[in-house]
Parts: C-alpha cells; structure tokens; sequence
C-alpha cells in the first residue's frame, strides 16, 4: 500500500502509457490467439481508464477552470466508447479485425495526447499535492469499481449516479468475463497499491 504522495497525471499517464504499449504489441503480433488477447486487454483498459476519469477526475475540473473540457472530454468518451464497444464485439478471424481495433486504440491516443499536453499541464500547475494525491487515490480507487467492458449507453455525467451504476456494470462484466474465459496481457506499467 503506498503511502507516498501520488500525482494524478502520472496516474493517468500509466494508463496512456499501457494502452500504447498493448497497441503496439498488438501491431506486431501475428499469432492470433496473441492478438486477441491484446485487444482484450486493450478493450479492458480504455473501457477502466475512461469510465474512472468520469467517475473522478472529471468532477474537478470545474474547480480547475476546466469545466468545458471535462464536458468535451466526457464527449470523446462517448465516442470511444462506442469505438471500443464494436473493437470488443469484433472476431479476430474477420478481415476488418485489425482496423477495427485500430479506430478505437487511435481514437483514444488522440484524446490521451490533448489531455497530456494541454490539460495536465493546468492541473499540475493548479493543484496543490495534497489535492492532486487525493484525486490520484479517487482515480485509483474508481478504477477498480468501474465496468471493464464498454456500456455507450451509461450514464458518463460522472458522481454518485455513475459511480453507483458502474459498480454493478462492474459485477457483470466480471462475471462475462468469468464465464466466456477472456483471458488479459499483462501489463508493462502499474498503479501503486492504495
């Protein structure tokens, strides 16, 4: 358990950084059982990452002056989402498979970038470290509440509302995920325990 002081944006950052690293294993896999599991965990991960940020970051940001940002924010999401919806339906034995996992991962790099370069920035310049260690833990604990697989539909407005739906679209998934074996890469970064 760490008890060390997190910084939110390097948190968020690990996620990028995965989601990049699985994205380019994924490129250069050939094995297909390989590149199912990739894309999995892929699905997985952006499904996490976004769907935590809703639930904690992108509460904040109104305090940080990026009020409209986080509702155009909570707009990418949708999109990738959605993306990320039929990349986790596609059959790695279809021809399309690849580019369909390409839109969604490619989708959700550009959104990673634009928040690393112009939003981090004003959060770290912005928040104190004990506010940016508390939405650190906030990302991080949301992160293992949240649905691992995409539901476009969901609310994505962020708070108690999201929150208490994501813990059951949370169970569920698990609970597919269980059943159908899906099984995950590992990943090359990690989160501190909290």
């Amino acid at each position: 358990m760490s008890n060390a002081m997190l910084d939110v944006t390097k948190e968020i950052k690990i996620d990028h950084d995965n989601v990049r690293d699985l994205f380019d294993r994924f490129k250069v896999a050939t094995d297909l059982k390989v590149k199912a599991i990739l894309a999995n965990t892929l699905v997985h991960e952006m499904t996490i990452h976004g769907d935590a940020e809703e639930a904690s970051v992108y509460n904040d940001y109104s305090a940080l002056g990026l009020g409209g940002t986080a509702d155009h924010n909570k707009e990418e999401h949708a999109e990738i989402k959605r993306l990320v919806l039929e990349a986790g339906k596609a059959s790695v034995d279809k021809p399309e498979y690849d580019s369909v996992i390409e839109r969604a991962v490619t989708t959700f790099l550009t959104h990673a970038k634009e928040e690393e370069d112009e939003q981090h920035p004003i959060m770290r310049a912005q928040l104190s470290p004990q506010d940016s260690d508390k939405l650190a833990r906030a990302f991080l604990k949301a992160r293992k509440v949240v649905p691992t697989r995409p539901h476009p539909n969901a609310l994505h407005s962020g708070g108690i509302a999201q929150k208490t739906a994501g813990v059951a679209g949370n169970l569920q998934d698990k609970a597919v995920e269980t059943v159908t074996g899906r099984d995950f890469a590992d990943l090359r970064f990690a989160h501190p325990e909290i």
